[in-house]
């Protein structure tokens, strides 16, 4: 027998028989921004009065079995973490889609099926090709590293740290007089006071290209009131680290198969 749990956001009740209705709708319906191990689609839902939204729907894996139950006995599941996530992030002032809803499915006493909803927020950038590929934006790119640098620096300063703090995880939108950011994938934050360490850890996964990751370093560190020479050769060690570090887990990996 199968138990559906439905959380709605108030601003968005109005909505509430389409938003049940989403897991159904995610076969046949919608665009797909993401196909993996989650599955990420954008739709449209519409109230009975005609007032219309764009929502991104993201599908969780099915969690294994004992997983599944300490998500529905011991801990929040990954789609109730994004939107309670979320829902803090805006009280701090810190970009991020509209949550909307999380909608768990529970068989036999154990989470199997978990749905995030959230606004859909448009943006103008693919950080992941600019960061990781170097895919430049030409004389922009300078100015979009600063300003990304001064959101990771309010972010840290507010005392969220994002504990998968890449490319792929922040959406931007271009303005007249800047850029607009808004952090996804929401399931793994941290809310703490941030030391020194802690804000180099949270910069390792930005970029792959040393001189991306010096201007961002240097504008952070100018920010934080640090040494900027300092704290970019640290970051550029932690840098080096982390990615060494994920090589040899991928080598592993690739052997275990």
């Amino acid at each position: 027998m199968t138990a559906v749990r439905l959380r709605i956001a108030e601003p968005y009740r109005a909505f509430g028989d389409q938003i049940a209705q989403l897991p159904q709708s995610l076969g046949r319906c919608g665009f797909t921004l993401h196909s993996g191990r989650n599955l990420i689609k954008r739709l449209s839902i519409t109230t009975p009065e005609g007032d219309s939204v764009q929502v991104a729907v993201k599908a969780f894996a099915v969690p294994a079995r004992l997983r599944g139950f300490v998500y529905a006995h011991l801990r929040r599941s990954k789609a109730l973490r994004c939107m309670s996530n979320a829902t803090r992030l805006l009280e701090k002032g810190v970009g991020t889609p509209d949550p909307i809803a999380c909608i768990e499915f529970h068989e036999f006493g154990c989470l199997r099926r978990s749905h995030y909803v959230s606004r859909y927020w448009h943006h103008d950038y693919d950080l992941t090709a600019l960061l990781y590929r170097g895919a430049s934006r030409g004389p922009e790119t300078h100015a979009l590293l600063e300003h990304l640098a001064a959101f990771t620096a309010a972010q840290h300063d507010l005392g969220v740290m994002h504990l998968d703090y890449n490319p792929g995880n922040i959406l931007v939108r271009a303005r007249r007089d800047g850029f607009d950011f808004s952090l996804v994938d929401l399931n793994r934050l941290r809310f703490k006071q941030l030391g020194l360490n802690d804000r180099i850890s949270g910069l390792t996964r930005l970029t792959t290209i040393v001189d991306y990751l010096r201007i961002i370093g240097r504008r952070y560190a100018m920010l934080y009131g640090v040494d900027p020479d300092d704290f970019c050769r640290r970051l550029e060690a932690a840098q080096h680290r982390f990615v060494t570090r994920r090589h040899r887990m991928k080598r592993m990996m690739t052997l275990l198969r």
